[in-house]
């Protein structure tokens, strides 16, 4: 069995074309059962099958879709990429008594030390004029 990623391009054919942002049906078989998958524009998708069918084929001859072959290294890479990672919560640091005291403490010592305004000269500067 391969895997192949088939991605839907129709947003890259001309602007006039007929097919542009058209959706692309693949079907397939999947143990006796006949299966579609929509693809819109830009939209890709991993399918994993004996070979490719007959409607893949065309779509791929069109230029409607591209197709890469996946080796399961990077089939599971993608999958990885895909899972949501939990982020870490930060942790709090909560203060200590000591901490606490200490902050209190250095807090008072700036509320009682003396303001000392810098006084500056009452002297008036003369300027001659000619």
């Amino acid at each position: 069995m391969n895997t192949y990623k088939i991605t839907n391009i129709t947003n890259l054919v001309g602007k006039r074309d007929p097919k542009f942002n058209s959706i692309a049906n693949i079907e397939y078989v999947d143990n006796r059962t006949k299966k579609v998958i929509s693809l819109k524009t830009g939209q890709s998708v991993y399918l994993t099958v004996q070979s490719l069918p007959l409607s893949v084929h065309r779509l791929r001859i069109k230029k409607l879709i591209d197709i890469v072959e996946v080796s399961p290294a990077e089939l599971q890479k993608s999958i990885d990429d895909a899972k949501p990672k939990a982020k870490p919560k930060p942790v709090k640091k909560t203060e200590t008594k000591k901490e606490t005291v200490e902050k209190k403490e250095s807090e008072i010592e700036e509320e009682s030390e003396p303001v000392v305004e810098k006084k500056t000269s009452s002297r008036k500067k003369t300027v001659e004029k000619e």
